[in-house]
C-alpha cells in the first residue's frame, strides 16, 4: 500500500459535535391536514441536530390526524387566547418596558387598520405574542421560526420585539401574493427570510427591493423520497382501467370543476379510466354538483379528508397525477404544491399549471405537462395523452422521480434550513461549551441539539437530542456539582446516580407484566458516564411530568367543580404504584428502627430553623418537638423494614406516559422507611392546592395515593404522621420549597403549616 493510499482510507480526525440551541416554529394552527410538509420538516430537523419547539398559534380540530403528527401533539405549546398568566405578563412588559410596549401596538394597529379583519387577528394575537415571547425566552429559546408570513410572522415579529428574541420567517407564496399588511416591517426586522421558491422571492424583492436586500434565501420545501418509492413499488392496484389521482385543498386555486369536465369529455369519448380526488374544502359543494351535473358519478370519487398514510398510498396506486391550480379572483395562487412533489416522487407522470413556481418543480414535456387547465378540451388532451402512452408515463415519471432526489428532498432541503440557523444564531457559549465539553466518543455523535437547560445549586441539566446523522434520539444530561454539605464529589455523585439508574431499570423489569397490567415502571436507562465532569447522561423519560397534569387541573379551575380528582386519579395510582414495585425491588431484611431516630433528629434540626423565619412555627415549637419524641417512642418497637429512597420523590419526578411510568433524579437515593417518600410526595401535594377554595380536593387525592400505595395492607398512620411532620419542617427549614416574599409562596408556607398542625393538633 502507497503512502497515498494510507492518507485516502485513514478515518478522519475526530471533531467536536456541533451543539445547537432549541428553535421555536411557530405555525398557525396544528394539526393541519393540508400542511403535512411542516411535520415532514420538524422531524427531519430533529433527525438532524437541531431541536424544535412547536408553536401553534390555535388548536387544529380537524377530523382527520396524520400519524406524524400525534406524537407533537402532547410536545406543542399550546396557549389559550387569554389567561391570567397572559395578563399578568402583558402587565410586565408594559410596566417595564412602555414606550417600546405602546410603540409596537401603535405600529400593529397602523400597519393592519386597512383591513378590519387582520387588524382584529392581531390584537387578539398581540396579547399571546407577548406571553409567548417570555415562556421561550424562559425555555432557553433564544430564535423562533415562522411558518407563513402571516399570523405566524407577526407573532414572531411581536416576541422580537417584546422579548428579544431574533426571529425569521419562511415565504411559501400564497401568504404574500394578496395579504401583505406589515410585510415590510417583519421583513426589516427579521434576520432571515426563506422563500421555497425563487418566484416567491422575485416576488417580494420586487416590492421591497431596500428591505430584502440580502435578507431572502431559497430553501425549498421538500418530501422524503424513499417513502413514496416504496409506495410505487408496493402497490397492489391491479390496472383494469388508468387511475387519475388528485389531492389537494379544495380551494379556489384549484379548477376542480374543470377537470370534472374533462373527465367527461373523456367519458363520451369511450375512454376508460377512474379518477379519485382526495381532500376538504370550500369547494366540495360545486365539485360534487359538477359530478351530478357532468353524470360522471360511475368515474369520479370525492374521498374527502385523507391522512397521509393513506395518501401516499394512494399516490403509489396511481397511473397519473392531476393538480389543476389556476388564479383565483382574489389574486391568490399556489407556490410550489407539494402534492405534486409526493406524485413525482411516486414516479408518476403530472399533469399541472403553467402559474406561480410550478414550473421550477415541473418541466413541460419531461417530467410531466404544464397545460391551461381553465379549458377542460386542453386538460382531457394530456390526460388522454398520457392514458394512451405507458412508455411516455414511464419516461417522465423517471425524469420526476430524479428532480424530486435532486432538488426537493427533505433531508437536503432541512440541512439547507439547519444552516440558516447556524449562520444567523448560535447558543450562548458558555452553554454550549458544557455540553460540548463532554465525553460523546462512544456515542458516535456528530450534533447536540439542546432542547432547555436548568442550572440548580448542586447540578446542571440540559434535555439533548442526539443525532450520528441517521438516527436522533432525546436524552438527559445532569451534570453534578459539589454542593455544600456534600461529602462525594461530582464524579463520585455521577457514579452513583449512573449505578442507581442501572440497578434499578434491570431490577423493575424482572416485574412480571402481568403484575402491573402491562404497564411499564421503570427508570431512565443510563446512556453514558463521565466521571472525570461529573455527568451522567440517561434516556429522556418519555411522559408528561405528573406536575403539569396537576397544575393543569388546578389552574383550569378543575379543583372548584370537583373534576379534579376524576383526572388525576389514574396518574396518582401510577405514581403509587410505581413507588411500592420500587420499594419491593429494593427491600432489605435490615432493621430500619435506627432511620427513624435520624428522622427525629433531622426533623429537630429543621424545626429549629424553621422558627428562625417564621414566627407561627417558633409559637408551636415545643408541642411540635413533643409530638415528635412522642411518636418516635410510639413507633419504635414496630418493624420497620429498609427500603430504596428515593429521597425527592414528588409530582415534578414523576413522568406519566400511556403505557409507562418513569421516575427520574435519583442523586439522593439511599435506605430508608417505606413511607418516607410517601409522606414527603402528600406534602407537596398539599402545596399545589394551597390556595383559596382548592384545598377540599387534597384529602381525595391523598387518599387515592395512599390506598394505591398500600394496596390493600395496612398503614401505619404515626408512622405516616410523624414522617410527614418532618418532611414540612424540612420544607419549611429551606424557605417553604420556594422564593419568600411572593404572595404564592406565602400560600405555600401557609398549607405546610397546616400539614404541621394536624401533625401535632
Amino acid at each position: 500500500m502507497t503512502v497515498a493510499e494510507e492518507t485516502v482510507s485513514a478515518p478522519p480526525a475526530h471533531q467536536q459535535p456541533r451543539v445547537r440551541g432549541a428553535v421555536a416554529i411557530i405555525v398557525t394552527r396544528f394539526p393541519r391536514i393540508h400542511e403535512t410538509y411542516v411535520v415532514r420538516e420538524i422531524n427531519e430537523l430533529e433527525r438532524q441536530g437541531q431541536p424544535v419547539v412547536l408553536v401553534p398559534l390555535h388548536r387544529g380540530r380537524g377530523r382527520v390526524i396524520h400519524e406524524e403528527a400525534k406524537p407533537w401533539l402532547r410536545r406543542a405549546v399550546y396557549t389559550p387566547l387569554v389567561s391570567l398568566h397572559i395578563i399578568r405578563a402583558n402587565l410586565r412588559r408594559m410596566f417595564r418596558r412602555p414606550r417600546r410596549y405602546f410603540s409596537l401596538l401603535g405600529r400593529l394597529i397602523a400597519g393592519t387598520a386597512m383591513s378590519p379583519s387582520v387588524l382584529v387577528r392581531t390584537m387578539v394575537l398581540f396579547p399571546k405574542s407577548v406571553y409567548l415571547g417570555e415562556v421561550l425566552r424562559t425555555r432557553g429559546v433564544r430564535h423562533v421560526h415562522a411558518e407563513f408570513a402571516t399570523d405566524p410572522a407577526t407573532a414572531a415579529y411581536i416576541m422580537s420585539v417584546t422579548a428579544g428574541i431574533s426571529y425569521s420567517f419562511t415565504v411559501h407564496g400564497p401568504d404574500v401574493f394578496v395579504h401583505r399588511l406589515l410585510m415590510r416591517e417583519k421583513i426589516a426586522y427579521a434576520d432571515f427570510v426563506r422563500s421555497v421558491s425563487t418566484f416567491a422571492k422575485a416576488f417580494l424583492t420586487g416590492l421591497y427591493p431596500v428591505v430584502t436586500e440580502s435578507k431572502m434565501e431559497v430553501v425549498r420545501v421538500g418530501v422524503d423520497p424513499e417513502v413514496y418509492e416504496e409506495a410505487a413499488a408496493a402497490s397492489t392496484h391491479e390496472v383494469e382501467q388508468p387511475r387519475i389521482f388528485s389531492a389537494a385543498r379544495l380551494t379556489d386555486t384549484k379548477a376542480y370543476p374543470v377537470l370534472i369536465d374533462a373527465c367527461a369529455r373523456l367519458k363520451r369519448a369511450g375512454i376508460e379510466f377512474e379518477c379519485v380526488i382526495a381532500g376538504e374544502g370550500p369547494q366540495v359543494e360545486s365539485i360534487e354538483e359538477a359530478i351530478r351535473l357532468h353524470d360522471v358519478a360511475d368515474r369520479v370519487r370525492l374521498l374527502g379528508p385523507v391522512p397521509q398514510h393513506e395518501v401516499t398510498q394512494l399516490v403509489g396506486d396511481a397511473d397519473i397525477f392531476v393538480l389543476p391550480s389556476v388564479i383565483a379572483y382574489s389574486g391568490q395562487m399556489d407556490g410550489i404544491p407539494v402534492a405534486l412533489m409526493e406524485a413525482m416522487a411516486a414516479g408518476r407522470p403530472v399533469i399541472a399549471s403553467a402559474v406561480s413556481a410550478i414550473p421550477e418543480l415541473v418541466e413541460n414535456g419531461r417530467s410531466g405537462l404544464l397545460v391551461d387547465v381553465t379549458h377542460p378540451e386542453q386538460l382531457a388532451s394530456a390526460i388522454q395523452r398520457l392514458i394512451s402512452d405507458p412508455a411516455l408515463r414511464e419516461r417522465m415519471g423517471r425524469v420526476g422521480q430524479q428532480k424530486v432526489r435532486s432538488d426537493f428532498d427533505v433531508k437536503q432541503t432541512s440541512a439547507q434550513v439547519i444552516a440558516l440557523f447556524d449562520r444567523h444564531h448560535r447558543m450562548r457559549p458558555t452553554a454550549a461549551k458544557e455540553i460540548e465539553a463532554l465525553n460523546w466518543d462512544d456515542l458516535n455523535v456528530c450534533a447536540l441539539g439542546v432542547r432547555r437547560m436548568q442550572r440548580r445549586r448542586e447540578s446542571f441539566i440540559a434535555e439533548v437530542t442526539i443525532t450520528d446523522g441517521i438516527r436522533s434520539r432525546d436524552v438527559i444530561v445532569k451534570q453534578h456539582y459539589a454542593a455544600e454539605g456534600e461529602v462525594r464529589s461530582p464524579g463520585q455523585m455521577a457514579r452513583d446516580e449512573h449505578d442507581t439508574l442501572a440497578d434499578l431499570h434491570a431490577r423493575l423489569a424482572t416485574i412480571a407484566p402481568e403484575l402491573t397490567g402491562n404497564i411499564v415502571y421503570t427508570v431512565p436507562q443510563p446512556v453514558l458516564l463521565d466521571e472525570a465532569r461529573g455527568a451522567v447522561i440517561m434516556e429522556r423519560a418519555p411522559g408528561q411530568p405528573l406536575e403539569a397534569l396537576i397544575r393543569n387541573a388546578r389552574n383550569r379551575g378543575l379543583a372548584q367543580s370537583g373534576l379534579a380528582h376524576s383526572r388525576l386519579a389514574l396518574p396518582l395510582r401510577r405514581a403509587a404504584t410505581w413507588l411500592r414495585l420500587m420499594q419491593s425491588v429494593t427491600k432489605s431484611s435490615d432493621d430500619g428502627r435506627h432511620i427513624i431516630t435520624a428522622a427525629v433528629v433531622v426533623a429537630l434540626r429543621d424545626l429549629d430553623l424553621a422558627c428562625a423565619g417564621d414566627a407561627t412555627i417558633a409559637r408551636w415549637r415545643d408541642r411540635i418537638a413533643s409530638t415528635l419524641r412522642s411518636l418516635e417512642a410510639s413507633v419504635a418497637s414496630r418493624p420497620a423494614p429498609e427500603v430504596g429512597h428515593h429521597g425527592d420523590f414528588w409530582s415534578g419526578n414523576v413522568f406519566v406516559g400511556d403505557r409507562r411510568i418513569d421516575v427520574i433524579d435519583f442523586e439522593g437515593f439511599r435506605e430508608g422507611l417505606p413511607l418516607e417518600d410517601v409522606a414527603y410526595f402528600l406534602v407537596h401535594l398539599e402545596q399545589y392546592f394551597a390556595y383559596p377554595f382548592l384545598g377540599r380536593v387534597v384529602p381525595h387525592l391523598a387518599k387515592t395515593f395512599v390506598e394505591s400505595y398500600a394496596n390493600g395492607q395496612p398503614i401505619d398512620e404515626e408512622m405516616l404522621r410523624l414522617l410527614t411532620i418532618a418532611k414540612a419542617l424540612q420544607l419549611l427549614a429551606r424557605g417553604g420549597g420556594a422564593e419568600r416574599g411572593r404572595l404564592r409562596d406565602l400560600w405555600r408556607r401557609r398549607a405546610l403549616r397546616a400539614v404541621v398542625r394536624r401533625g401535632f393538633a
